[in-house]
Parts: C-alpha cells; sequence; structure tokens
C-alpha cells in the first residue's frame, strides 16, 4: 500500500505523542525523587506500603498468569482452526504486559512520593505538600498517555506494514488490519478486570475493617499507629485506586481508538479518506496528550501559590479547572487536526469530538455536584447522621440513585448529537463513527483525568503517614485537606470513566455488530423479529446484579475476617501486651482479593461464548445492550453514592464532630459507601466493555456453531 507523505506523518504523530508523554513523565517523576522522604519513621511507615503493595501486586500476577494460559491455550485452539488470526496471541499478551506495567509503575511512583507528602506539609505547608502530590500522580497520567499511543499506533503500524508489503489488494489488507485490531483490546481488559477487581477487594476489605474496628469500637484516630490494619489500608489505596484504576483507564482508551478504528473502515471502505479516518482516533488521542502536559504544566504554576487558609472549595475547584483546561486545549488543537486529517467536508467530526469533550466535563460536574460537601446531597447526608446510621446509609443509596439521571441524559444527548450531525439518519454507519470519534474526544483527556484520581490516594497515604509517624495536629490538618479533594477528583475519574465506558461499549457493541454482518453478510436488525433477543436482554441486565453481589461479598468476607484479627491485636495493643502484626492484614486481604476474582473472572469470559452458543448472534447482541444499560446506571449509582457517604463523613470530621454519635454513624455509612464507589462500581466499566470484546473476539467462532445448529 503506498503512503502519501502527509499520511506517514499522521503514522508517525502518535509516537511522538507516546515520546512526549514518557519525557514528561520522567521528568515528573524525577522532580518528585528530589524531595526529601522525611523522618526515619516516615521512611519506615512508606516503605512497609510499598513492600505490602509489591506482595499483593505479585500475588495477583500469579493468578493472571495462570489465566493467561489458559486463555492463550483457548485463542490458540480458536488459531487452530481458522477462527482467529494468530497475531491476536502476541497482541493479547502485550495489552496484558502494558497494562501490569503501568499498573505496577503507579504503584512504585505512589508509594514512593506518599511520605515525601508528608514532609513537605510539615516543613513548607499546604501549597508544596498539594505540589508534591499532584507531580507525583502527574507522572502516572503520562504514563498511561505514553502506553495507550505506543500500544495501539505501534500495532497498527506493524499489521499496516505486514499487510501492505504485497499491495494486491489495499481494501482487503485494510478489512484484515481492523479486524486484527478489533480483537486487541482483550489482552488489556483482562488485566483491568484483575487489576480492579482484586485491588478494589484488597482496598474495600482492608479500609471497611480498620475503620470500624479502630474509629468505632475503639475509638481511635483515622491511621492511628496503634491500629495495625492501617498499613493494609494504606496498601489497599494504592493497589485499587492506582494500579487498578490505571489499568482501567487504558483499557477504556484503547478500546475507544480501535473500535473507532473498526467503524471508520465500515463507513469509509473505499473512499479515499478511508485511511485519514482510520488514523483520526489516535491523532485525537495524540492531541489529548499534549492538552494534558499543558494543564498539568499550569496547575502546577497555580496551586505553587496555595497559602495554608485555602479551603478544600478552592483545591477542588483548581483540579476542575484543570480538567476545563485539558477540554479547551484538545478543543483547539483538534479544529486543525481534523481539518488537516479529513477536509473541511468532514467538520461534523470536530462538532462531534467538542460533543464528547463536552458530555466529559459536564459528568466531572454533575459527579461533583453528588459528591463534594458543599452540595446539597453530601450536607444532607452529613445532616441525616443526627438521627442515626440508617437513616444516613438510605439518604446516600437514594442520592447515588439521582445522581445517575444527569449523567444518563448527557450521554444519550452526545450519542444522539453525534450520530444525526454526522449524518446517521442517511448514512447509518458514518453516524455510528460519529459516536465512536465523540467517545475517543472523551478519553482524549484520560491523562489528565487519572493525574487527579491517582493524586487521591497519594494524599491518603500521605495522611495516615502524618497520622502513624504522629506529626502535629497541623500536618493532619493539611493532609486532611489533600484527601478530601482527593475524595472528590477520584469520583470525577471514575464518573469521567463510567459515562465514557457507555459510549465505548456502544461503540464496541456497534464494531461486534458490523463484524456478524461482515462475516455473514446478514444485516443485524433482522434480529430484533428473534424472541431470544429478550432472553439475551434479561441475562445483560442481571449481568450487573451478579457482579455487584460477589464483588461486594468478596469484599464483606475479607472485611470480616479484618475485623476479626483487628479486635484481637488492638485489644492486646491497648493493654501494652503485644505490637501488633500489620502483616496479617495483608496476607487476609491479598488472599481473600485473589479468591474473591476467580469466579466472576471465569464468567466474564464465559458468559458470551455461552450465549452465542444456545441463542446465536443476536442473543450476544442483546446481551451487551442489556449488560451496557444495566452496567452504566449500576456504575454512576454506586460511585456517587459511596463517594457522598465518604464525604459526609469528612465533612462531620471537619467540624470537630469526631468521637460523637453523628461521627459514629457517618463512619458506619461510609464502610457500605465503600466497596460501592472503590470495588462494584468502577468494576461495572470494565465489565459492559470485557463482554463487548470477548464478544468480539468469538464472532467468527460463534456464526461458525450458529450455521450447524438447527435452532438458529
Amino acid at each position: 500500500m503506498q503512503m502519501e507523505p502527509n499520511l506517514l506523518w499522521m503514522r508517525i504523530i502518535p509516537f511522538i505523542g507516546a515520546a512526549l508523554s514518557l519525557i514528561m513523565a520522567i521528568v515528573f517523576a524525577v522532580l518528585v525523587s528530589k524531595k526529601s522522604r522525611g523522618s526515619g519513621r516516615m521512611m519506615e511507615i512508606s516503605q512497609a506500603i510499598f513492600i505490602g503493595s509489591k506482595a499483593y501486586f505479585y500475588q495477583q500476577l500469579k493468578v493472571i498468569t495462570i489465566f493467561f494460559f489458559v486463555i492463550s491455550a483457548l485463542l490458540g485452539v480458536m488459531v487452530y482452526f481458522g477462527y482467529l488470526e494468530f497475531v491476536s496471541i502476541p497482541a493479547f499478551a502485550t495489552g496484558m504486559i502494558f497494562s501490569l506495567l503501568i499498573g505496577y509503575l503507579g504503584l512504585w511512583i505512589s508509594t514512593t512520593s506518599n511520605s515525601r507528602v508528608t514532609h513537605a506539609a510539615r516543613e513548607k505547608g499546604l501549597g508544596e505538600a498539594m505540589n508534591v502530590a499532584f507531580t507525583a500522580a502527574s507522572a502516572s497520567g503520562m504514563l498511561l498517555g505514553t502506553v495507550a499511543l505506543l500500544h495501539t499506533a505501534l500495532w497498527f503500524n506493524l499489521l499496516y506494514w505486514w499487510h501492505g508489503r504485497g499491495g494486491l489488494d489495499p481494501l482487503a489488507d485494510m478489512q484484515q488490519i481492523v479486524t486484527i485490531l478489533i480483537t486487541f483490546t482483550i489482552g488489556t481488559s483482562f488485566a483491568a478486570f484483575f487489576m480492579r477487581t482484586g485491588g478494589g477487594i484488597f482496598t474495600k476489605a482492608a479500609d471497611m475493617g480498620a475503620d470500624y474496628v479502630g474509629k468505632v469500637e475503639s475509638g481511635l484516630k483515622e491511621d492511628d499507629h496503634r491500629n495495625p490494619a492501617t498499613i493494609a489500608d494504606n496498601v489497599g489505596d494504592n493497589v485499587g485506586d492506582v494500579g487498578g484504576m490505571k489499568a482501567d483507564a487504558l483499557e477504556s482508551w484503547v478500546g475507544a481508538i480501535i473500535a473507532s478504528q473498526f467503524l471508520a473502515f465500515v463507513a469509509y471502505q473505499g473512499l479515499p479518506v478511508m485511511l485519514n479516518s482510520i488514523l483520526l482516533p489516535m491523532l485525537i488521542s495524540a492531541a489529548g496528550a499534549v492538552a494534558s502536559i499543558i494543564a498539568i504544566i499550569i496547575m502546577k504554576a497555580i496551586i505553587a501559590r496555595y497559602k495554608e487558609n485555602a479551603t478544600v472549595s478552592m483545591l477542588t475547584g483548581t483540579t476542575l479547572s484543570g480538567l476545563l483546561i485539558t477540554v479547551l486545549v484538545i478543543a483547539g488543537l483538534l479544529f486543525f487536526v481534523i481539518r488537516y486529517v479529513m477536509g473541511t467536508g468532514y467538520n461534523f467530526l470536530y462538532y462531534c469530538s467538542i460533543g464528547g469533550l463536552a458530555a466529559g466535563f459536564l459528568i466531572g460536574l454533575f459527579t461533583l455536584l453528588y459528591t463534594d460537601s458543599r452540595y446539597r446531597p453530601t450536607r444532607n447526608i452529613a445532616e441525616s447522621a443526627k438521627s442515626g446510621p440508617g437513616t444516613l446509609v438510605v439518604n446516600g443509596l437514594a442520592y447515588g440513585m439521582e445522581s445517575t439521571i444527569l449523567p444518563a441524559i448527557t450521554v444519550i444527548a452526545v450519542m444522539l448529537f453525534s450520530f444525526y450531525i454526522s449524518g446517521g439518519s442517511t448514512d447509518f454507519q458514518v453516524g455510528l463513527y460519529g459516536v465512536a470519534i465523540a467517545a475517543v474526544a472523551m478519553l482524549s483527556t484520560s491523562a489528565f483525568a487519572i493525574t487527579i484520581d491517582v493524586y487521591g490516594p497519594i494524599a491518603d497515604n500521605a495522611g495516615g503517614i502524618a497520622e502513624m509517624s504522629e506529626q502535629p495536629s497541623s500536618v493532619r490538618k493539611i493532609t486532611d485537606k489533600l484527601d478530601a479533594v482527593g475524595n472528590t477528583t477520584a469520583a470525577i475519574g471514575k464518573g469521567l470513566l463510567i459515562g465514557s465506558a457507555a459510549i465505548t461499549a456502544l461503540a464496541l457493541g456497534q464494531a461486534y455488530f458490523s463484524k456478524i454482518e461482515l462475516i455473514t453478510e446478514m444485516v443485524m436488525l433482522d434480529f430484533i423479529k428473534d424472541p431470544k433477543i429478550l432472553v439475551g436482554l434479561f441475562i445483560g441486565i442481571i449481568m450487573a446484579f451478579l457482579f455487584t453481589s460477589m464483588l461486594i461479598r468478596a469484599v464483606g468476607n475479607a472485611a470480616n475476617k479484618v475485623v476479626v484479627e483487628a479486635r484481637k491485636q488492638i485489644k492486646g495493643i491497648l493493654a501494652g501486651e503485644s505490637k501488633g502484626d500489620p502483616k496479617t492484614f495483608i496476607s487476609i486481604v491479598t488472599r481473600s482479593a485473589q479468591r474473591g476474582i476467580i469466579l466472576p473472572g471465569i464468567l466474564v469470559f464465559t458468559i458470551p461464548v455461552l450465549t452465542g452458543i444456545f441463542l446465536g448472534p443476536g442473543g450476544v447482541v442483546a446481551l451487551i445492550i442489556g449488560t451496557l444499560l444495566s452496567g452504566f446506571a449500576h456504575g454512576i449509582y454506586m460511585a456517587n453514592a459511596g463517594g457522598a457517604l465518604d464525604n459526609a463523613k469528612k465533612k462531620i470530621e471537619e467540624e470537630g464532630k469526631s468521637g460523637t454519635p453523628e461521627h459514629a454513624a457517618s463512619v458506619i455509612g461510609d464502610t457500605v459507601g465503600d466497596p460501592l464507589k472503590d470495588t462494584a462500581g468502577p468494576s461495572m466499566n470494565i465489565l459492559i466493555k470485557l463482554i463487548s470484546i470477548v464478544a468480539i473476539e468469538t464472532a467468527v467462532l460463534i456464526t461458525a456453531i450458529s450455521d450447524r445448529l438447527p435452532y438458529f
């Protein structure tokens, strides 16, 4: 396939974006490494958190490796019988390796930065402490941009070179390239599922047990050095909210890019702009990485000016302003990118990207509205603590359910807008490509979104180190402010990923429909008349409930063991009979987390296949739709309910009511909300995408089976 000079540049630009992101990640990591790690006690606690995080990561790696060989063997069987291209196996492996790599690097950065934040808070105050935490988080965000761009650009260019060597049939070659590409996200999704769900079980089991026994039953402060479960709690912040979150974001970003590339081929096959439209998603993502770098630099300049009297609302507003800067810079860059890549006749794609950017920012605002203590929902939840934990939990769940409405309307609006502005009423496939471009644009902010998300666990760890190393109350006051900001920014990051997951899952679902049509030459709308559609819809809807049940139950079982052990150890510590053993808690939650993800891991890979075998491709279509709708609502509801309950507790603590019945009620509410916001909620966006990806991977197999069975 011959390549015009400008198209060659388009293939190179994503690599340039990846290189810039990597350079900035290294710069930010070096800047943080030059900061002091603090006193000997601070370093000792920080090292214990790092060792615990690393131990969990290695244990999880063993479980992932077992599943990897099983799935690779199954993929090998499909390759042998001609249902899959061989290159999908190494692509699956690289996707998994990239996810694990950025997860581990994220853990390393956060666990070696936490004590530096504590030291900065003690020696230089609020501005410097937030600057160190934000700089460390920025390194993680930039690594995400590096891997997302490198992974997609590397495989596209390798395949383009390999299949273009003969150049006899460029259209057939490109169809084979995008068909192979659409299977590549299974590796990133595979790793993300285990890292996000396993890390979520770990972090919330440790958090719930440590909080309930330490704060409610024993009257200790949060992260009190006499509570040995606090080390496991701080380890959990990293394995779930850093390693797991980064793998989750990578899966979303890569999935959106590759799904839109497949839909680009379907929409423009045979036209002069076909290759341009396939390259466009990677260029949009490169623009997002550049915009995130600019926003981070501006944010660092603003944060450096903060004094001790800066309020939580002011700090939170600054981070949201950084997201707005990212959105505006991307919008400016895309005006020129899309005109250069596609030409002036395709301005509708720019409007689609603006719609996606606006939707992402609005979802962030709506998340802020329902989780920040300045606003009615969280204030009312905190007020209801006066009546006890029952009313507080009920109000928290109610506001969580209410919080799904505005994001859902936003996602619906951007889908309809992107579809119809692209001319979907006259050309269905072009309309779907417009929706996919909106998803890519929304996720192009991921490098910055992950920065403000990873900031939260770093700040939380810094507060824990301040308490465990018995720093003056002024230090803990600063870290508490940073932690409160982190709760809201983490909720914004989760909301953005769940919202984008809905649009990405739609794009992946449409890619599955299009792939079935390419394989069978039948129109997917014909399946609507099939009664098996209703069965598939029901299976998809209950998937979200089934996964929520299994994950929360896993957290509950592990937390129960933590509570029993914590009661025994704290009793001995307070009586002066022992010093406590934090390693026991890490072992308890590590084993529980690994056991808790095995059954969900098996189901998420088998349900789409079994549905396809017994219900045919139409049943899988319905499964994808049902999981998307149910999982999206579940994810938003649980993430926001948990975030609001957590911040309601912090609001009560800020008011100086720690140790009161109101505070005890809010701690119980927080323990209820913890597995919702950090385990089950974030897992929904992985679930709805992984169902589509597994379906795409097995599409040829399912259609072959359905042709042989008499009931199809």
